[in-house]
C-alpha cells in the first residue's frame, strides 16, 4: 500500500549525512543509488555508512561500506 518513505545515510557516530528519499510512494519495488556525497554535495570519506528505511511503520537499518 502507498505510504510516507524516508531513505537516509547517516555516518557510524550517528550524524545524518544525507536524505535521499522522503515522500510518499507507491506500492512497488525501488531502486535508489547514493553517490557518495553529503547534503551540500560534498564528498564523504571511505568508510562505514548506515542505511536507515522508513515506511509506513516498517524500518530497517543496513550497513554499507564506501570505497573511493
Amino acid at each position: 500500500q502507498a505510504s510516507q518513505v524516508k531513505l537516509m545515510i547517516y555516518d557510524v557516530l550517528g550524524r545524518k549525512i544525507r536524505t535521499l528519499e522522503d515522500g510518499r510512494r507507491s506500492a512497488g519495488v525501488y531502486t535508489v543509488e547514493w553517490d557518495g556525497t553529503d547534503s551540500t554535495g560534498k564528498p564523504v570519506s571511505s568508510g562505514i555508512y548506515l542505511v536507515r528505511l522508513e515506511a509506513g511503520s516498517y524500518h530497517k537499518v543496513r550497513k554499507m561500506v564506501l570505497v573511493r
